[in-house]
């Protein structure tokens, strides 16, 4: 997106919008369609700034830097054929490198997503520090009194995760397509062992496409492991449901069902009383106020079932995230979220009377740079291994308030990653 987003330069400060008018007044001025272009773009009006850039395009051919920017507007409004036609006209055009790199970038992702069946994915790697790992009680004292050493729990991690999405296209030209996905996760702490996990996490169904609504059901399988000992298996399924108001604008519900099994945990000695039906159901609605800037908000209910009620809990959360995107690849990543949770009766392992109730707050933010030009700026020359890669710095804060005093923890945590992105 670097180059379609740097093409994209919002009019300078104080500069007059361009309005249809204007285009309409003076179909033939090149710099004014351009900048109309530029501007629609900037609004998120894609399909206007097709049309300008046609127009462009139609009056003056060769101006390379007009039809790469149409090449990669048509990219954003999925038109791959078009994309593609555009892109390999350029790749036998005397480009700058910038140019050509751009090309060869998005004349690969659009081959790729315009096959019947597609492979696309992530690897993600790096470090964290983090003040509180395990989330251990923010009292200074344990629970027989003795004193805490707080310091103590700072630790730092090697971290990974991936993703693995295959795609296929279903019969009938709509654009709906089956899925499988699997995502992994992996923390390794260098010393607070009982926080070391793992995650796997397999999605199967299909997206069917019905105009500006987009419906989704799904199975799903997940493993969790911790300090090498597996914790808990879920098996479900569930459904998503996209319905797209304007290009900006989308609202979105789902809901998932999965079983939750505990059995397999030797050490614990909870052990089945957790086994039971987790429930997920989600609204929210997704804002595109600019081409850069996409704003997502959601409302979570949870209804756990479990065999024992003192496992048992309804809890609500409430999201927001945001992305910007800064100009050559970079961007910001903001999310909070706010989570209340209530249990249905006391756990005797740590109140006879008291039914815990929770209360969780989380925020992260992150900043992301394409390594090549990370690279390039300290002028550390770059090779084909960097294409696609991200470096990725971020911040996180956690809060969580209980009514019982085991469960009152902070962290503070920050990491650094390197993300690569392919496509096939």
């Amino acid at each position: 997106m670097s180059t379609f987003f740097s093409l994209a330069v919002v009019v300078a400060a104080g500069a007059q919008d361009v309005t249809y008018q204007d285009i309409l007044d003076n179909p033939d001025d090149l710099e004014l369609n351009y900048l109309y272009a530029q501007q629609q773009v900037i609004k998120g009006d894609l399909e206007q700034a097709a049309a300008a850039l046609e127009r462009v395009l139609l009056l003056q051919p060769n101006w390379d830097n007009a039809r790469l920017f149409y090449a990669l507007v048509l990219y954003r409004l999925d038109d791959m054929a078009g994309a593609k036609r555009e892109l390999t006209i350029l790749s036998d055009r005397p480009l700058s490198a910038g140019q050509s790199k751009e090309v060869r970038k998005y004349l690969a992702l659009a081959s790729a997503k315009s096959k019947s069946t597609r492979l696309t994915g992530r690897i993600a790697a790096g470090f964290r520090v983090d003040s509180n790992p395990d989330l251990t009680t923010s009292s200074t004292v344990d629970l027989n009194g003795n004193p805490l050493d707080t310091d103590a729990r700072v630790d730092g991690a090697f971290t990974a995760g991936s993703m693995l999405r295959l795609e296929s296209d279903l019969p009938g030209g709509t654009g709906s397509y089956g899925f499988v996905q699997l995502n992994t996760n992996l923390n390794e702490q260098f010393s607070v062992s009982e926080a070391d996990y793992i995650t796997g996490r397999v999605r199967a169904g299909a997206s069917l496409f019905y105009d500006d609504l987009q419906i989704t059901p799904y199975g799903v399988t997940q493993l969790l492991v911790l300090d090498g000992q597996v914790y808990r298996t879920d098996y479900g399924g569930g459904g998503r449901v996209n319905y797209s108001i304007t290009p900006q604008v989308s609202v979105f519900a789902a809901g998932e069902g999965v079983f939750q099994n505990y059995e397999a945990v030797s050490t614990d000695s909870v052990g089945s009383a957790r086994n039971g039906w987790l429930a997920k159901a989600t609204g929210g609605f997704t804002v595109r106020p600019t081409e850069r800037n996409r704003i997502t908000a959601r409302v979570t209910g949870y209804f756990k079932d479990a065999r024992n009620d003192s496992y048992s809990y309804d809890a609500i959360e409430i999201a927001a995230s945001s992305l910007w995107l800064l100009g050559q690849g970079q961007y910001i990543l903001a999310s909070a979220s706010y989570r209340w949770q209530d249990y249905d009766q006391p756990d005797p392992t740590y109140s006879a009377t008291v039914t815990r109730e929770d209360e969780l707050f989380k925020t992260r933010l992150a900043y992301g740079v394409p390594l090549d030009v990370m690279l390039e700026k300290i002028n550390v020359p770059t090779a084909e291994v960097t294409s696609n890669v991200n470096f990725q710095v971020g911040v996180n804060y956690l809060n969580q308030d209980s009514n019982i005093p085991n469960f009152v923890a902070d962290s503070v945590s920050a990491d650094i990653m390197l993300i690569k992105r392919f496509a096939n």
